[in-house]
């Protein structure tokens, strides 16, 4: 995944061709890497079963709002 992540950020960069700001693009590497080690560790305390519903619940979730916000363009 990470090879993935990266491929696309850097496809994202030459696209656009701008520099990204440096601070956002820190802060975002800096919370990537925190919250990585936490969900890490809650993910080996739960069953599979609760990953399962948590992942899928967070996806509708996001699904929905992508389609709000998409219905209010």
């Amino acid at each position: 995944m990470t090879f993935t992540a990266l491929t696309g950020a850097v496809s994202h960069f030459i696209i656009d061709s701008k520099t990204p700001d440096l601070l956002v693009l820190i802060l975002c590497i800096l919370f990537t890497l925190i919250f990585a080690r936490i969900g890490a560790v809650i993910a080996n305390k739960v069953s599979s079963k609760t990953l399962n519903r948590a992942t899928g619940i967070i996806l509708v979730i996001l699904g929905v709002m992508v389609i709000g916000i998409g219905s209010l363009k």
